[in-house]
């Protein structure tokens, strides 16, 4: 191997092996030589030739004659020129890519012979500010050296002070050569007076550096020219990245400083505005960085006297998703990279950032803090802090009327299903209590707001104490959930940058991932309104896995009558509001089987113990009580809120919930089936192919199934089964025949463990594995993170089990998926949990051998990147073993 290596723009080292011994900063050279980049000239010394020094320093500076001549030759300047002399930088090079542990020294060759020279082109001032920082640094890197003697390390001290200081002199001739002459025994004289043993003196100082520095002990050493952007006329400099690093939008994207060193001289202008020529070389180095690197790149560039030269190019660390997804289409199109490239290069956390708001880090500089807590649902969300949802709502319409600002966060401790409608109209929702898979952050997921669990919050009347900063009602604060980083909370108002499908990229990108997801398994969508529709279908879901039917009571025009509902005291009472209620049921159901016309959806019945209906505050119990006794006066006030007491439960979650609601008041079911199947045969009557699921909640046995399914009668009493709503329902539209399925939620382990006589009257299981995890392990989703930390702090479970799923769950579903096929070989099955957008579970429920998974609006993308980098995985594999 050689001792250097020369390099310029048509002179690069190709060899594995010497490559790997330049050092990082030396493969960056010589990858930008290799592209054809105009880099100014210079060579690269290995770590072996520089340790040479101790033994042979003659011979080492002898041999660094021929590639400062290779210099001097390439770039038209001589090294101790007195006129115009070349001037060079010398740079550690480390073997990993890291931050260099030593600076960089600039301009060494400036000596009292070359500095006038130098000045005559840019200025005495400039000359000689450059001319002490050379000292100043050499004193600098010699005080990082081992065993100083104490009088030694004073003058260097002292030197690196006066140099400093006469550099920023006004007059910085006077000072430099007055700092030069009171220091001048500090260096050998010929450090003054000789380039050459200028660059011998700096080359020892690594030298003995990299000795005791372990991270050095193998770096190379950089020697290049150097070229600068005030060097007389039709000189600058500038930076650019290889297009806008927000948007994405191709072209590149930075600014230029005419006659300037640095950017603190003048003011920048924009990189379009530079001269023709120097654009359209810029533009295609631009174009081949990106081409090569296959991602955005940042260029330092000078022009010096008409000539351009590439200084550096790094990544870019600070780019957006959408700027990031966009680059990879670009280069999709341009057949730079193929599918399985763009499909296993994007992480699944950066579509998450496309999907929702970013935050503008510099608006929120200087605010106030608070980082930590659970991220519920990823994203940027600014707003006034309301911490009831009345008082947001009536707020929320207040600002709309006015025309103000109408962005709210809904802060409280926990939220309940009669907090969804604040939830909707906020931009984001923070709670205290719960977890990942707590109302709030399941609302808010299924909604696109962001959501923050933030534990230790102290909550007072009207505002809220997080750490030593009260927040009171009114006050703005801004929420950022990242993906992979820390949630914060800033205390003020920040800007965001809002997301679109289709101006990001996204829409493109997932229709590269749809050519690789094959009919056994693909992705749904869990909704509960049109708009949720609207979005599965603008993402390609092929159906929708679990349309939440609770949640449609929920709306300001519907929740007193649903109540009303549940407290009346019989039957009739009971029918009469059901039948109000039916009429916005067969709306619901109409419009989302439109949308999803000829896919399957999921509708499951009312799941949700009847408490959760009944009002939570005392302005809403109020509200309800007058409503109520406007229909029934006769009924106390002191009787309505002990009819609602009375549905109060101590385990709601195991309680009167799901089938066993249907079995007490079978008419509540009756009611949604006959309005799920009004609106499937209005669509058939108007030529369109509904598919409707109808999901059975908590069942435990075979028993509950069939007698939901079949019904059954009793000595006065009876269950009218889906089958018999149908056929009436049928008549009733003299209709053809209806393509519909009727399943069950596997959510229980008794369910999972009786699949194979469910099967029987079951032709759909689909996995709710927010409840199969509470109910397996015996966890509280709404509680756990109460001792989540003790347990990761003792290396307890290997995740959140309300994220990624328990090894115990995953076997309640692969016996389930088992026994359940054993019985009915077709039967179709998903996972419609808070797990379904995780890609690590997705892997898992494949293998399982389930159909699909199903998660809310904004995991589809998610989902399906996650789907389809399974399959291109496996279709390498296939391609690989095919090969061989």
């Amino acid at each position: 191997m050689q001792e250097y290596y020369s390099f310029s723009s048509t002179e690069y080292l190709t060899d594995p092996e010497a490559l790997e011994a330049v050092g990082s900063r030396g493969r960056r050279v010589m990858e930008l030589a290799s592209l054809g980049a105009p880099i100014s000239p210079g060579f690269l010394m290995l770590n072996e030739t520089l340790n040479r020094i101790a033994a042979d320093e003659k011979g080492v500076f002898d041999m660094l004659q021929d590639p400062i001549a290779d210099m001097e030759q390439t770039y038209g300047k001589q090294f101790d020129d007195p006129d115009n002399p070349l001037l060079i930088k010398v740079v550690e090079s480390p073997m990993l890519n890291m931050v260099n542990t030593f600076s960089t020294i600039h301009n060494i060759g400036l000596s009292e012979q070359t500095v006038e020279g130098f000045a005559a082109y840019v200025g005495q001032q400039f000359a000689y500010h450059e001319f002490g920082n050379v000292f100043a640094n050499i004193a600098e890197m010699e005080l990082l050296s081992e065993g100083v003697p104490a009088a030694r390390k004073k003058a260097l001290e002292k030197a690196k002070s006066a140099f400093e200081d006469a550099a920023r002199q006004k007059d910085s001739k006077k000072a430099v050569v007055t700092a030069i002459e009171k220091n001048r025994s500090v260096f050998p004289a010929e450090v003054f007076t000789d380039c050459y043993e200028q660059l011998r003196y700096v080359l020892k100082l690594y030298h003995q550096l990299f000795q005791i520095n372990q991270s050095s002990s193998d770096s190379a050493i950089l020697v290049q020219t150097m070229v600068f952007g005030n060097f007389g006329k039709e000189s600058l400099f500038g930076t650019f990245s290889t297009r806008d690093i927000i948007t994405g939008e191709s072209g590149i994207s930075g600014e230029f400083f005419e006659g300037a060193f640095d950017e603190t001289a003048i003011k920048g202008k924009p990189i379009a505005k530079i001269a023709p020529k120097y654009k359209s070389a810029l533009d295609k180095i631009g174009s081949e960085l990106e081409k090569h690197f296959r991602e955005i790149r940042r260029v330092r560039f000078t022009v010096e006297q008409g000539k351009l030269w590439v200084i550096d190019q790094n990544d870019v660390v600070n780019k957006s998703a959408q700027a990031e997804l966009k680059t990879l289409l670009d280069l999709h199109k341009k057949k730079v990279i193929d599918d399985r490239y763009i499909i296993e290069t994007v992480k699944p956390g950066r579509l998450s950032e496309i999907l929702h708001p970013a935050l503008d880090l510099g608006s929120v500089k200087g605010f106030g803090t608070a980082e930590g807590g659970i991220a519920g649902s990823v994203g940027a969300a600014i707003g006034r802090v309301f911490f009831d949802t009345d008082e947001l709502i009536k707020a929320y319409r207040m600002a709309v009327q006015k025309d103000e600002d109408a962005n709210f966060i809904l802060a409280m401790p926990s939220t309940f299903a009669e907090d969804v409608k604040a939830i909707e109209v906020a931009t984001g929702v923070l709670a205290s209590e719960g977890g990942y898979a707590s109302h709030a952050p399941v609302v808010a997921r299924s909604l696109g707001k962001v959501a923050l669990v933030y534990p230790g919050i102290e909550w007072g009347d009207h505002q809220m104490k997080i750490g030593k900063k009260v927040v009171k009602q009114g006050d703005y604060i801004t929420l950022n959930v990242p993906y992979y980083e820390d949630p914060t909370i800033y205390f003020g108002s920040g800007q965001l940058t809002k997301p679109s499908p289709e101006g990001s990229g996204l829409l493109e990108f997932l229709a590269i991932c749809e050519k690789h997801i094959t009919p056994d398994f693909d992705v749904h969508c869990n909704g509960d309104q049109p708009k949720d529709a609207l979005l599965a279908r603008k993402f390609n879901a092929h159906g929708i896995g679990l349309c939440r039917t609770e949640h449609m009571f929920f709306a300001a025009d519907r929740i007193l009558k649903f109540r009303t509902m549940i407290i009346t005291a019989n039957r009739e009472d009971r029918e009469k509001a059901l039948a109000e209620l039916k009429k916005f049921q067969v709306k619901d159901f109409y419009e989302l089987l439109k949308i999803m016309d000829g896919l399957p959806v999921t509708i499951r019945l009312l799941d949700a113990p009847l408490h959760e209906f009944l009002p939570h505050t005392r302005e809403s119990m109020d509200e309800f009580i007058k409503y109520f006794r406007q229909i029934y006066p006769k009924v106390t006030e002191a009787e309505v809120r002990a009819r609602c007491d009375l549905l109060k439960e101590f385990n709601p979650m195991l309680g009167h919930r799901g089938i066993r609601v249907a079995i007490s008041y079978p008419e509540i079911y009756n009611m949604q089936v006959e309005a799920l199947f009004e609106a499937a045969y209005k669509l058939k009557s108007e030529k369109m192919n509904p598919k409707p699921e109808i999901m059975i909640p908590l069942i435990m046995s075979a028993t509950e199934m069939k007698t939901i399914r079949n019904g059954k009668r009793i000595e006065g009493k009876a269950i009218v089964g889906i089958k018999e709503i149908e056929e009436r329902v049928k008549k009733k539209f003299k209709g053809g025949s209806l393509d519909y399925k009727v399943g069950t939620m596997i959510e229980l382990p008794a369910a999972a463990l009786n699949a194979d006589q469910i099967a029987r009257y079951a032709e759909f299981f689909s996995f709710g594995t927010n409840d199969l995890t509470q109910t397996t392990c015996g966890l509280s989703r709404d509680d756990f993170n109460g001792f989540f930390s003790d347990y990761n702090e003792f290396d307890l479970l290997e995740a959140n089990p309300f994220k990624i799923l328990g090894p115990q769950v995953k076997e309640l579903i692969k016996i389930a998926a088992e026994r359940g096929r054993l019985t009915r070989p077709d039967i179709s099955m998903g996972l419609c949990g808070e797990h379904g957008a995780e890609p690590e579970n997705i892997v898992y429920v494949r293998e399982a051998g389930l159909n699909y998974t199903s998660c809310s609006p904004y995991g589809i993308p998610i989902a399906k990147h996650a789907v389809a980098k399974m399959n291109v995985a496996a279709e390498a594999a296939a391609g690989a073993a095919a090969s061989a």
